[in-house]
């Protein structure tokens, strides 16, 4: 069985596989995908991975908006919401969230 981080590898260098992970969260399938590529994961834990990979790899910038707003500003209360982490998990892989 493959861990997280070796199907993270995996995933990371073929355009194919990042298709079909997309493909299997958008239908609600991620655990069986892993489990048909070795990996012996939930997609819980996969989503928990790879926002713990993000957030070490790639540094969160605020903009200057957000920063009021978590500063006690005027905010809407979804400024800094899922869009955030679903642009930076897209990027990379598929849209998690």
């Amino acid at each position: 069985m493959k861990t997280l981080q070796e199907f993270y590898e995996e995933v990371k260098t073929s355009d194919e596989l990042k298709k079909a992970l997309a493909e299997a969260a958008k239908s609600g399938k991620i655990t069986e995908f892993l489990k048909a590529h070795d990996c012996d994961a939930t997609a819980d834990e996969l989503k928990e991975f790879v926002a713990g990979k993000v957030a070490q790899d790639k540094p969160v910038e605020l903009s200057d908006e957000e920063l009021e707003n978590v500063a006690g500003g005027t905010g809407t209360g979804n400024s800094v919401g899922c869009s955030g982490m679903c642009s930076t998990l897209c990027s990379d892989w598929a849209c998690l969230c």
